[in-house]
């Protein structure tokens, strides 16, 4: 049995009929809701990459939810199709990844996320589309976690001596004092509430997304591909010191929801060791915030992978 809601004049609620059973109930021709992402058709943005997610909707004439459901990559419902119904309004809400879980009594709806332990998925909730009652819902998503990406440089001091980085397999750690939080996916403006103390260390890549939180204290070190050269000698490959990130080093001292920050450790030298070649081991610290959460713009005199 197709799903299909709708009230007739007495307002009674039909459910479960079929499309054909409908059509003949006071001439009513019910219309099927489709979706639509338009991440993947407007924007590098949230949910570009047209993953499944979940929608929850809410008809103005009913007590439950007319729809909770995953919406696959072709914006196919897995449980329906669904239609509008005859009369009333639709809110929809939805978020990405499909398989994170809400809970709450209708009409309320909470989320109590925990960053996955290689922190390397996304996490995004849809504007409300509210009111509806009729054509294609078109679903808009914004980020809800903030991405770190940690690169490498060499002092100006140092390129110009002749020394060369290359950064290739780059790969660092990343100590965070948060791993999760609860938030409301049908506020206009969603907000985390409740974020946990947990502390956590990610490992084995160079971008994460993490839980907004306070930039202050967390700490970054880049644990492999770095490779410092010279007149094609290699002077240096490994890792680099750990850097704890201070007061001023971010803006506002926040890794905010949806910003893409860039956490740039400058390779400096403090002394020659009694040799010739520098000791790379201090560390300067820059940091920027990306236009485009999904791509970083490799430093040109770097060699590139």
């Amino acid at each position: 049995m197709k799903k299909i809601l709708m009230a007739l004049a007495a307002a009674a609620i039909l459910a479960g009929c079929s499309k054909n059973e409908q059509e003949n109930v006071d001439g009513f021709t019910p219309k099927q809701i489709k979706f639509t992402n338009l991440n993947d058709k407007l924007t590098r943005a949230a949910n570009d990459g047209n993953d499944p997610y979940r929608v929850y909707a809410a008809w103005s004439g009913g007590t439950g939810w007319f729809i909770n459901d995953q919406v696959s990559a072709s914006d196919v419902p897995s449980g329906g199709p669904y239609y509008w119904p005859a009369s009333g309004s639709v809110d929809f809400y939805a978020w990405a990844p499909a398989d994170v879980a809400a809970t709450g009594t209708y009409p309320t709806l909470s989320i109590a996320y925990e960053v996955p332990a290689n922190a390397n998925k996304d996490f995004t909730i849809a504007a409300p589309q509210l009111g509806l009652t009729s054509g294609t819902v078109g679903l808009a998503f914004s980020h809800m976690l903030a991405k770190i990406t940690v690169t490498a440089q060499l002092h100006d001091d140092l390129s110009d001596a002749g020394y060369q980085l290359s950064t290739i397999g780059l790969t660092a750690s990343l100590d965070v004092q948060s791993t999760g939080g609860t938030i409301d996916p049908t506020a206009t403006t969603p907000a985390w509430a409740s974020p946990n103390s947990t502390s956590a260390t990610y490992a084995g890549a160079a971008s994460y997304m993490i839980m907004p939180q306070s930039s202050a204290g967390c700490k970054v070190k880049i644990t492999a591909g770095i490779t410092i050269t010279k007149n094609g000698t290699t002077i240096y490959s490994g890792d680099l010191q750990q850097y704890t990130i201070a007061t001023g080093n971010i803006p506002a001292d926040e890794f905010e929801k949806g910003k893409h920050y860039l956490l740039k450790m400058i390779i400096d030298a403090d002394s020659h060791g009694g040799g010739t070649d520098p000791i790379f081991n201090i560390i300067e610290f820059e940091s920027s915030i990306a236009e485009d959460w999904t791509a970083v713009t490799p430093d040109p005199e770097l060699p590139q992978p």
